[in-house]
């Protein structure tokens, strides 16, 4: 028996199986979709400035300063008692609330929030509590001398137009004061969901996961049983 004909016989056997191994992930995929809360999505991207520690002065990564000031426990309290979002907690912070670092040693922060209004509001507070944190480190001191012209060179992003002397983001070698990160992009929601994901997409890939898996746990089946069978008569 060929292989076409061989797996034609497996589905004509069980194709009311398959049907149903098929039918109900792809059901359940759909009503996932359709009853799960939106989701929408605020990003903003800043640019952490060069940081230096009191005691030796060694600089720090500033991209990765500025993460675990995000990541910190007191941190997320704070914003979650700010009220923005109500659905937001200490459980579901990390999935709600994203920040990572691009090629451009810049970091971009997505929050995600029941509604566009809502997600622009906690991206905000974020930023506003994030430069907050940062004038109230302790052991952190923010370089704003002349030095940073220096160190940050004005084509950094290779673009003429980041960082000209007539914008707000140049540094005019003013030491008093402090400032954590250049806001780069201000937060800003698209108007589609971004979960749960595309009813249509999630559709078709539920429905061939469950084609393949059915149709190989059914073959698999329908060999073991043959073996059974046939070693059941020659004892």
């Amino acid at each position: 028996m060929r292989y076409y004909q061989y797996f034609w016989r497996i589905f004509l056997k069980y194709k009311w199986v398959l049907l149903a191994l098929v039918a109900v992930p792809v059901l359940v995929a759909v009503a996932f979709c359709k009853l799960s809360t939106p989701l929408y999505e605020s990003t903003a991207e800043i640019y952490p400035l060069v940081m230096h520690k009191k005691v030796d002065m060694l600089p720090l990564n500033p991209c990765y300063s500025v993460r675990r000031i995000c990541k910190s426990r007191q941190f997320r309290q704070l914003l979650i008692e700010e009220g923005g979002c109500p659905s937001l907690t200490l459980n579901n912070y990390d999935r709600r609330i994203t920040i990572y670092e691009t090629p451009r040693h810049t970091l971009t922060i997505a929050v995600r929030a029941e509604s566009p209004a809502m997600a622009d509001s906690v991206a905000t507070r974020l930023l506003q509590q994030l430069n907050f944190a940062g004038k109230c480190l302790q052991d952190v001191y923010l370089t704003r001398d002349s030095n940073l012209c220096e160190m940050i060179p004005w084509d950094y992003y290779h673009h003429c137009d980041d960082f000209i002397q007539d914008s707000a983001h140049y540094c005019n070698g003013d030491s008093s004061t402090y400032y954590l990160f250049d806001t780069l992009s201000v937060p800003m929601s698209a108007a589609e969901p971004v979960y749960p994901p595309n009813v249509l997409k999630i559709s078709v890939l539920v429905f061939w996961i469950s084609v393949f898996l059915s149709f190989f746990g059914v073959c698999l089946f329908d060999e073991l049983r043959n073996r059974m069978k046939k070693n059941a008569r020659q004892s």
